[in-house]
């Protein structure tokens, strides 16, 4: 059977039971297909259940950031351009020496 799309890492698709997901990622020696779906969840599909699948290639959705939404209110304190410490000091509030 011929594949209509090969997996590409970064395309998103649709599967013929109207899944959306994105390739994240192609083991090409296991011969397995990482795919994120629009909510975020991970998965992995060998290359037999993508040919089964008969995936179509879209556009990214509009909304496919909505997962990822809050993650910066989880993330340490970065640094700045200039690679200084931005606030790594309220890091360690609360906390008393011993």
């Amino acid at each position: 059977m011929a594949v209509k799309y090969e997996p590409e890492i970064g395309n998103w698709y649709q599967s013929s039971n109207s899944l959306l997901f994105k390739v994240v990622a192609i083991d090409e020696q296991d011969e397995t297909i990482e795919i994120q779906y629009l909510d975020g969840t991970i998965g992995e599909l060998d290359m037999e259940l993508w040919a089964g699948l008969t995936p179509e290639m879209l556009d990214a959705p509009d909304d496919w950031t909505g997962p990822f939404d809050d993650l910066d209110e989880d993330l340490p304190p970065s640094f700045d351009d200039d690679n200084t410490r931005k606030s790594w000091d309220s890091v360690l509030d609360g906390y008393e020496d011993n």
